[in-house]
Parts: structure tokens; sequence; C-alpha cells
């Protein structure tokens, strides 16, 4: 049987990298990659928790795949301007994102 593991991020949730200058709005979180980041588990398979975002940064917006390791969460308050965002997230009164009740195309 498998560890189980637990997002440590929400969907809609503002995060950035750690190392680098980039942020973005979580959409998925694939619980079923594995590698090898130190995290071995009890079989000596290492698996981690890899996010999909809607990521911007100094230049384009882009749709990045990142290790749960390698962010951190982005409490600037300041909206996170991709296009992809308005088909499946609704901004909040506080500023964060919810996903919209209906995909849009």
């Amino acid at each position: 049987m498998g560890k189980i593991q637990f997002a440590r991020y929400n969907i809609g949730q503002v995060i950035r990298h750690r190392l680098y200058a980039m942020r973005g709005v979580i959409f998925d979180v694939d619980t079923s990659f594995a590698g090898t980041d130190g995290e071995s588990a009890s079989d000596g398979i290492a698996t981690r928790l890899v996010y999909r975002l809607f990521a911007e940064d100094d230049e384009i917006p882009y749709v990045a795949c990142i290790a749960e390791n390698d962010l951190e969460p982005d409490d600037s308050g300041e909206p996170v301007s991709h296009p992809g965002i308005g088909a499946m997230f609704e901004v909040g009164e506080a500023g964060g994102y919810r996903r919209r009740g209906h995909v849009m195309n």
C-alpha cells in the first residue's frame, strides 16, 4: 500500500517559486509523480506532489508543472495576469481565486 500524501497548497492559491521570479495560480495537483527529490518512502521510491499552475514571470505567461518543495505561498496580494485564469477561476472579494461552477470556453 502506498504512502498517503496531503497537498500543502490548494487549487486557486497564489504561489511563487522559491528560487526563480515566477508566481502563479494552482489549477491541478498531480499525486502520481515519482521522482528522486530526497523524500524516500519506506519502499525506497521517492514520490512528491507536482502542481500545475497558470504561471507568469517578467516576460510571458505560461503553464508550469512544479514540485511542491520548490513552491511557497505568495502573500503579496498582487493579481496574476495569465489569460487562462478567467476560464477556470473567478476572483473572490479578498483577491483570491475560486473555481467557477462550470468551465467557460
